[in-house]
């Protein structure tokens, strides 16, 4: 398909796992950026600007003055700040509407927001699609569908350029929040035993991070966006215990052991991807092999280098 041209581009969540890894790719292939995030990092290639601050993220898209935002910033798990729900509402619903805003404001080209499929819930089960009806477990979920909501309202109302996507467990190299799929890489790295607190049977929803990545620019840079949320994932779930011996093919000697005592969690087997595929062009390339040994290589450079 014909795409569309990127332009200057503003990332926020810029020091996130897929923010960096965004703003590293873009300037690879030689894309202009401005990456902004909450704090500063060292070598002051970061704008600072807190979402929550509705002046500051309006002076930060005027100031950028983008073609393409792509909105990674964000609480990144429903496993981080639990104990603190009223921030992550304001940070992923409240943030997310400064940046649609601003980007109204400013008349920018095209807004990409990254959701999750957190949004469905566990009530929802079988192969769900973008109709299926929400049914977010968490404040977590709520907030990502709120800021999908947001969306469709500018959408609507104002004609603003924007689209959500609804990624699933995003994983690979670079990612700094405690993850089960990380433990279980680095205990089977030291010869150590992992017991998880899941059944052989409970469904994982693993995407690989630089699929991530490529299917962002793709939504930013398809024609049109048709539809205002698409999901993005690897497509059917995988059962925890074929999770766990795709992993054993790449660390022989791994121990894991299943604690689990209640039946098998509850929630869709997999994302329909057909709206992603078609209207974006974006299929996932990863299997699950393969961004395991990309992920277990950085953690063997990781601990090499130290």
């Amino acid at each position: 398909m014909a795409r569309r041209e990127l332009g200057r581009v503003l990332v926020t969540g810029a020091a996130g796992f897929v923010g960096a890894a965004l703003v590293e790719y873009l300037r690879l292939i030689n894309v202009s950026v401005n990456a902004a995030d909450l704090r500063a990092d060292d070598a002051g290639n970061l704008v600072v600007c807190d979402l929550v601050d509705g002046d500051a993220v309006v002076a930060l898209v005027a100031g950028s003055a983008p073609d393409t935002i792509i909105h990674c910033g964000a609480v990144s798990g429903p496993m981080v700040m639990a104990d603190r729900p009223l921030d992550i509402w304001r940070i992923n619903a409240l943030g997310t509407a400064h940046v649609l805003e601003a980007a109204h404001r400013q008349g920018v080209g095209r807004t990409i927001v990254c959701s999750t499929s957190e949004v469905y819930g566990s009530r929802n089960d079988g192969m769900v699609d973008e109709e299926t009806r929400p049914e977010p477990d968490n404040v977590y979920g709520a907030s990502k569908l709120a800021a999908e909501q947001a969306v469709i309202g500018y959408r609507r109302e104002h004609g603003l350029d924007a689209a959500a996507i609804r990624l699933s467990w995003i994983y690979g190299p670079g990612r700094r929040t405690p993850t089960e799929l990380e433990r279980i890489l680095k205990n089977g790295m030291n010869a150590r035993r992992t017991t998880l607190g899941g059944r052989p049977d409970d469904v994982t929803h693993y995407l690989f991070r630089d699929d991530v990545v490529r299917c962002l620019i793709c939504a930013a840079t398809a024609p049109t966006l048709e539809w205002a949320v698409y999901n993005l994932t690897a497509g059917r779930g995988e059962r925890l215990a074929g999770v766990v011996d795709a992993i054993r093919s790449e660390l022989p000697d791994l121990e894991v052991e299943f604690g689990g005592t209640e039946p098998a969690t509850r929630g869709p087997i997999g994302f329909d991807q057909t709206l992603t595929a078609h209207s974006l062009g974006f299929r996932p390339e990863t299997d699950f092999r393969t961004g395991v040994r990309r992920t277990l290589d950085a953690l063997r450079l990781k601990l090499d280098a130290v």
